[in-house]
């Protein structure tokens, strides 16, 4: 097994998949496959995903400096871009993902555009094929409009920096011109080999 920067667990609806994860991001974490267990989700409930994956974690024995929770994120593209905020500010880039296997290709490919070296695990199969395959579906539909979403504000993060870029140039070409011109040539060092 590769060591990575950090396992990420993405939340979900419901306990039992919340557990499926976590125990799959623990045993990993257990492992050695990362030194760093993010757990993110803010979902719908009065308690965030993240913080009950944490609760879980810690009943499960990872040390709570081992952990970074990320309890704002409301999808799954929101999970990618605050868990490379997260992981960016540390100097960390590479993770192991964990999710169920019909949600992995759209989160690792919305990871990778966020700037992340990706690598994924599947947590345990769900007991019935009609509720994967109902996620599945989702899944498909949720595809475009989340790829749709991460190329805009991947776009605007590289229009906004180029924008800054071009708001600095002026200053430092004034900045070099009044400098040169502060600068007078003193007798002698124009040419001092001469003919």
């Amino acid at each position: 097994m590769r060591v990575t920067d950090a396992i990420v667990v993405l939340g979900c609806r419901g306990s039992a998949g919340l557990t499926r994860r976590v125990d799959v991001g623990v045993r990993l974490f257990q492992a050695g496959a990362a030194p760093v267990l993010l757990l993110s989700g803010g979902g719908a409930g009065p308690v965030a995903e993240a913080e009950i994956m944490r609760r879980m974690a810690l009943a499960r024995g990872v040390p709570e400096t081992a952990l970074l929770v990320e309890p704002e994120s409301r999808d799954t593209l929101a999970n990618a871009h605050r868990s490379a905020q997260l992981l960016g500010a540390r100097g960390r880039r590479s993770v192991l993902l964990v999710s169920d296997r019909v949600h992995l290709p759209r989160a690792a490919l919305l990871f990778r555009l966020a700037g992340l070296c990706v690598s994924c695990w599947a947590a345990p199969r769900p007991p019935s094929i009609w509720w994967e395959a109902g996620i599945a579906i989702r899944e498909c539909v949720a595809l475009p409009r989340s790829l749709a979403r991460a190329l805009f504000l991947r776009w605007r993060r590289r229009s906004s920096s180029g924008r800054e870029a071009q708001r600095a140039a002026p200053r430092q070409e004034r900045h070099d011109h009044s400098k040169a011109a502060g600068q007078q040539e003193k007798p002698g060092d124009a040419d001092a080999g001469g003919d």
